[in-house]
């Protein structure tokens, strides 16, 4: 009533109105509840095609245990006020394709025979539970602005949830699993405040995680603690199925946020190290962070030794400035790839007669130069699959 589309729109007579209920005699006269349009009570079936095609429902919609024979068309209808359907079958396709549903929509224990369309449709708490899905499901680019469920939903053919948005919590687990698993695609879809939850929800290896982008830091610096908690299990559970499915990018990707979450959730005092794992490595994942860290340490130690052999005067050993630079340099490569005897390659009278300082620096870089070999290796076999 309050959308400006319907401004010039002229109230029906009450002959028309009775006109209309009498070519659809089952056709509720009277609201049951109040400001709910229900559809429960004489419909048991709707057998011919049902087009409400940009329709602006002001009040909630309720059904159940009706069957839809025909084609059932809502695109871009517009749900003000929410519509639950339960325990309904659509025999023939659903087209909801552009609808926006209002503050709570429900297809709780619905069947859907043939194809589901709800390509950018808008929710704001969904729930699917325990819906079957016959045939092709597809939710491309749809927003969930709440809380989505499709807790023991069964996909017996393909659902696409490409470039879906998902704000809250979003549920596809699965109480007995039964069902066998089926393609899910979440190519390019967003989970802004929490992961997908697919507990008991077998994955099958056609799964497509394609440029899924995951929550933040930022989004899991919000929520307390008990949710990161079971984030952080949702995280293991997704790199155990992805694991087992020999999907190493997708395994290693839930990998890297499980840690990021076990860092936050861990005591003040380790989580300095899963930090420095992450720097470094990128969790095992980056093998140019490594790189780069030997480059700097190469670069900065090369400068400390020149400045400290410089301030020793060891100019006395026959060098000039520039062959005293150059064989710092010789000197904290040695020291970075020691590991490999590289001693025997750059000889140096710099360390004829060692001081604190120059033991200090040549064991810090040792240190420094194993820890960054032993990611360059890690993040070298995670990339390339080395096993």
């Amino acid at each position: 009533m309050e959308n400006p589309k319907f401004v010039d729109i002229v109230d029906l007579s009450d002959a028309e109105i009775h006109s209309i209920q009498t070519e659809i005699p089952d056709l509720p006269k009277e609201m049951v509840w109040f400001n709910t349009i229900s559809l429960s009570t004489g419909i048991a079936e709707i057998k011919t095609d049902l087009t409400s095609d940009g329709f602006y429902f002001a009040f909630a919609v309720f059904i159940q245990n009706t069957t839809s024979k025909g084609l059932l068309t809502l695109e871009h209808a517009q749900f003000a006020a929410g519509l639950s359907a339960i325990e309904c079958v659509f025999e023939n396709d659903l087209n909801a394709i552009g609808a926006s549903f209002g503050s709570f929509t429900m297809f709780m224990e619905c069947r859907f025979i043939e194809r589901t369309y709800f390509q950018g449709a808008k929710f704001e708490t969904a729930n699917f539970d325990q819906a079957k899905f016959n045939d092709i499901c597809a939710f491309d680019n749809a927003k969930f602005a709440g809380r989505a469920f499709f807790t023991d939903s069964i996909f017996t053919n393909s659902a696409n949830f490409d470039s879906v948005e998902f704000h809250d919590v979003t549920s596809f687990d699965l109480a007995a699993a039964s069902s066998a698993a089926v393609s899910l695609s979440f190519k390019d879809a967003k989970f802004f405040e929490h992961p997908p939850r697919f507990f008991g929800r077998a994955l099958h290896e056609d799964t497509d995680w394609t440029g899924v982008k995951l929550p933040n830091a930022e989004a899991q610096a919000a929520p307390p603690r008990y949710l990161l908690e079971d984030d952080k299990r949702a995280y293991e559970q997704l790199r155990i199925k992805c694991g087992a499915l020999g999907k190493v990018e997708d395994e290693h990707m839930f990998f890297r946020r499980e840690m990021e979450l076990t860092g936050r959730l861990s005591p003040w005092y380790t989580r300095a190290t899963y930090w420095l794992y992450h720097l470094v490595s990128d969790y095992g994942y980056s093998y140019w962070r490594p790189i780069a860290g030997m480059v700097g340490v190469w670069y900065f130690w090369s400068i400390f030794y020149a400045l400290h052999f410089m301030a020793r005067d060891q100019l006395h050993l026959c060098m000039d400035r520039v062959e005293l630079l150059r064989s710092a340099m010789g000197l904290s490569f040695a020291n970075i790839f020691a590991v490999f005897g590289f001693y025997r390659r750059f000889p140096s009278d710099l360390l004829a007669d060692p001081t604190f300082v120059t033991v200090l620096l040549t064991v810090s870089e040792t240190l420094l130069g194993f820890v960054f070999l032993f990611f360059l290796g890690l993040g070298l076999r995670t990339r390339f699959r080395l096993r």
